[in-house]
């Protein structure tokens, strides 16, 4: 590794530290002598691994400990190197192990101790002309970084939020924090530079101010970053948002700024469905006072971003070359980003002073914002869910309307449901399901009420109607989609022989709808004192008998019984079959005797009464 280092030197060392140092620190460093006896903490090149001892370069996880120097890389300046035997290394032009050459800058050795000859191999070059260690500055002025000490504190490690507890002077200040996987887990040091200018608020520009005219001649004020997203509050205090879509917000909602919900608050989105953030940059350069309402200079200032880590999946726009400027962020994650996402913005300003000619031309320094973070929270997609109170069964009158009202949503806003009937199910006849409509506060609340109201064939009716509530599966973005859904069922009854009268409905009406003569329609219902009386709206009454089945009983029997067509009995009962009379013992039937047609005599007629247990054997036998 070469670097023209002036007059033909050469650069023979590479040191990288480890932690926050001071100027005095480095430099005490630089003088520090690298032995191949610290092989254990930053390697040997003179020991080369021969697959048999396994000697060589060692690290271990506490080299932080031990030295300050984390890598040194040696030198391999082939033009000043010399073999110690020709014959291990008969030409440099083909190449050598390092271990068979002298040392590229020989010092004297101190003893015959072999280790002393390779002193300068691992020491910085030091001549009687150039004395002392060449170093690489930090910044023009000469300072290097400022050690932070005890300046700046982490007040909540969860967060890992850096306070500067006073205000120190302006600089670079490196910090160094501790980061640990969990609270069991090793932590490791991470090292960044904080950079402190020398600013102040002004409250009428709403922006701070730029004091070092040095460093900033004509650049007067710090600018600013914010974020915009289609958002809504969710959890029980409202202090976190999730995304919702700009195509999900209601009519005439707006874009809410996420300035109050930066890092270390979080934003709940979720795997398959795409994130918008609007970026906001402003600088109040041209601006004298806010309540002038001037605007600031949009010709000779524009406002750019940097941009820290990002998925590879996001996207941003194309940055608008305006001052304020604005630029968008579109990500979709996807099942294999769940959890934490950190991305982290600032605004970076640019400022030019035009002279009378564009080689007159000057542009300043440029000054960034504060850091400012989103933190996404990247859940799988939950499926949609009905709410609760939904009937699972549902009795009913013929003649009266029944409902259920369906209601399901989602937790995730930026998905979409839809209630439908499931797979292989069916209303029952007659039955409508409405359009479906949005529902309640939730982002994804809708709402379906099926309505059915039993005719006057539907007595005995028992079925069940299974729903879903579905939802999209997410954008393609992530492959195809899959979507999720839940299943509710409504058991559905309808009582036999009850029947819902209609507005202004009067018994000969409902006699004739039943095929029974409304004397008999009318002796059924004694609550009604006349039968011409009008009466009112779905009262209920009784359209005949209910019959349990005995033991051994056929259907065609009973109807000859009771005198009642075949017809008539499986148009009071929905659930009998025409070629199928077979009945269970306590099944109940609605009937209709007509005296005219039944039989009067029975099986029991001649018979003479002795105690129960005689027609108890009796109905056995028939």
């Amino acid at each position: 590794m070469r670097n023209n280092m002036g007059r033909g030197r050469s650069l023979d060392e590479w040191r990288f530290w480890n932690g926050e140092r001071s100027r005095a620190d480095l430099l005490n460093s630089y003088r520090r002598p690298l032995y191949p006896t610290m092989s254990n903490n930053y390697g040997d090149p003179t020991i080369v691994p021969d697959g048999i001892s396994g000697l060589g370069r060692m690290t271990t996880n506490k080299n932080y400990e031990t030295t300050t120097v984390l890598i040194a890389l040696y030198s391999f300046d082939w033009s000043k190197s010399q073999a110690k035997d020709p014959e291990l290394c008969p030409s440099k032009n083909v190449g050598c192990m390092y271990r068979t050459l002298m040392p590229t800058f020989p010092v004297k050795p101190t003893s015959s101790d072999a280790e002393s000859k390779w002193v300068a191999s691992w020491t910085a070059f030091v001549d009687d002309e150039h004395k002392g260690v060449k170093h690489a500055l930090t910044d023009s002025s000469g300072v290097m970084f400022y050690k932070g000490g005890t300046l700046y504190n982490v007040e909540d490690p969860s967060s890992g939020v850096v306070t500067f507890e006073s205000k120190p002077a302006p600089g670079l200040y490196q910090v160094t924090i501790q980061v640990a996987a969990g609270p069991n887990s090793p932590s490791v040091p991470v090292d960044f530079i904080v950079n402190i200018v020398d600013s102040i608020y002004e409250v009428g520009q709403i922006a701070y101010a730029l004091n070092d005219r040095a460093t900033f001649p004509f650049n007067m004020y710090i600018p600013s970053i914010s974020f915009a997203a289609p958002v809504t509050a969710y959890g029980s205090d409202g202090s976190s948002v999730q995304f919702v879509g700009s195509k999900q917000l209601p009519d005439g909602e707006q874009w809410k700024l996420l300035n109050d919900f930066t890092y270390p608050k979080t934003a709940r989105a979720f795997a398959g469905f795409v994130i918008e953030v609007k970026i906001l940059g402003e600088d109040m350069q041209g601006v004298e006072f806010q309540a002038l309402l001037q605007t600031p200079d949009h010709v000779n200032s524009k406002v750019g971003f940097s941009i820290g880590p990002a998925p590879n999946s996001a996207r941003f726009s194309t940055v608008k070359d305006t001052n304020p400027s604005e630029m968008m962020m579109h990500w979709t994650p996807c099942a294999s980003e769940l959890g934490a996402t950190i991305v982290c913005l600032d605004a970076v300003d640019y400022h030019i002073q035009r002279g009378s000619d564009p080689s007159l031309n000057k542009v300043d320094n440029p000054a960034s914002s504060n850091m400012r973070c989103l933190s996404f929270d990247v859940l799988k997609d939950p499926k949609p869910e009905f709410e609760a109170g939904i009937p699972e069964s549902l009795s009913l009158f013929m003649g009266r309307e029944g409902r259920v009202d369906l209601r399901a949503s989602d937790g995730n806003c930026l998905d979409a449901v839809t209630i439908g009937l499931a797979p292989g199910s069916e209303l029952p006849p007659g039955a409508v399901l409405d359009a479906q409509t949005a529902y309640g506060e939730s982002c994804t609340g809708v709402m379906r009420t099926m309505r059915w109201t039993p005719g006057a064939k539907m007595g005995g009716f028992t079925g069940t109607t299974c729903f879903t509530a579905r939802d999209t599966g997410g954008s393609a973005t992530c492959g195809a989609p899959v979507p999720q859904m839940s299943t509710h069922c409504v058991q559905l009854q309808v009582h036999r022989c009850k029947y819902a009268l209609q507005r202004d409905q009067q018994l000969q009406e409902i006699s004739a709808l039943f095929g029974v003569d409304w004397m008999r329609l009318w002796s059924l219902n004694m609550g009604i004192a006349h039968p011409d009386y009008v009466v009112y709206n779905h009262q209920v009454v009784s359209v005949g008998h209910l019959y349990r089945v005995a033991p051994n009983e056929r259907l065609d029997r009973i109807a000859q019984r009771l005198g009642m067509p075949m017809e008539q009995m499986l148009d009071l009962n929905f659930d009998l079959n025409a070629t199928d009379d077979t009945l269970t013992t306590g099944q109940e039937l609605c009937v209709v005797p007509n005296s005219c047609q039944g039989q009067k005599d029975t099986f029991y007629s001649s018979m003479v009464y002795k105690d129960d247990k005689f027609y108890a054997a009796a109905k056995t036998d028939s």
